[in-house]
């Protein structure tokens, strides 16, 4: 391992809410790991839970999900730009959010993509999209820790239409060692980036200035890029929309303007109008995030393109 992590699981095993406070509803959601359920506390507060998946085998079994999750979200406690997450119920029995929202940015692809983030034109949804995942990966990165599944199914829309990042199990903490194993990755493949792995030594004195020297921000900024082409094409949107290009990117090595030369006339027509208004602020964006890494733009380089104003 790179560094060992400081926490054992007894760490997330630390009842903060009351088992008996919990009162859980209907299932809302669920992944690989764990299903995801409506709920209330005693108090009446409105609160969404996470339950384990018992017996899931692998890299990544639900009791180590749930031990990274419960960490990383306690570590994250009054970052803005993560869901608000109140504690762990019971010794290990459900991970408890505040209920900001039910609805994912992806959940919410289709007609109403604009009026869910409170948008009067699907371009202006787009630009909202951009600013809003790239500010809160930057404020993730801000506190060493690397999301590593940026997606649109990650990214729940709340009040006012804004954007927070959920689902942090799978994230890396840089700065105590937790969830980070150079020779393990989480990955998406139609999302992640072209290498795959994080890498770098960030712990003690000999991660001094590892953040500038590794720069492990692109990996994340990878797939904020992908995230913007998608919302900016809605040809892109559709189920399985971002498989077939992120194929082809990789034929082209990443070269999004190689890639995009490559396409007929009709489908550039039809793709690129959102992206190339205001001299093509949004496609260059792309261009800069979605590429191979030596060449890739940083989170924070990004937020400053005039398609994030």
């Amino acid at each position: 391992r790179a560094f060992a992590s400081e926490d054992g699981e007894n760490a997330a095993k630390r009842s903060e809410i009351a088992l008996a406070d919990v009162s859980r509803g209907r299932r809302i959601g669920s992944g690989s790991f764990g299903d995801v359920f409506e709920g209330a506390l005693a108090n009446g507060r409105a609160v969404v839970l996470k339950e384990p998946r018992r017996g899931v085998l692998g890299m990544f079994g639900s009791e180590r999900f749930f031990v990274a999750e419960a960490e990383n979200n306690r570590r994250l406690r009054g970052c803005a730009s993560v869901a608000t997450f109140l504690g762990v119920a019971g010794a290990n029995a459900y991970l408890v959010w505040e209920d900001e929202g039910r609805k994912t940015l992806e959940e919410a692809f289709g007609t109403s993509f604009a009026t869910e983030l409170g948008c009067a034109t699907e371009a202006a949804a787009a630009k909202k999209v951009a600013k809003e995942c790239l500010k809160c990966v930057k404020d993730l990165h801000g506190r060493q820790m690397i999301h590593r599944d940026v997606k649109p199914n990650n990214l729940l829309i709340v009040k006012g239409g804004k954007l927070k990042l959920i689902d942090l199990g799978g994230a890396a903490d840089l700065k105590t060692g937790r969830n980070y194993d150079e020779d393990e990755t989480v990955f998406d493949p139609v999302y992640g980036p072209p290498e795959r792995y994080l890498s770098g030594n960030y712990s003690g004195f000999a991660g001094v200035g590892s953040w500038a020297k590794f720069k492990p921000d692109l990996f994340d900024a990878f797939s904020c890029g992908l995230t913007i082409l998608q919302v900016s094409v809605p040809a892109f949107r559709k189920k399985g929309g971002l498989n077939g290009v992120r194929r082809e990117l990789k034929r082209w090595n990443y070269d999004c303007e190689a890639w995009r030369a490559s396409l007929s006339a009709q489908r550039q027509s039809e793709y690129f109008e959102i992206l190339d208004a205001n001299g093509q602020a949004g496609w260059k964006l792309v261009c800069g995030l979605v590429a191979e890494r030596d060449s890739r733009m940083s989170v924070a380089k990004a937020l400053s393109s005039p398609f994030c104003r």
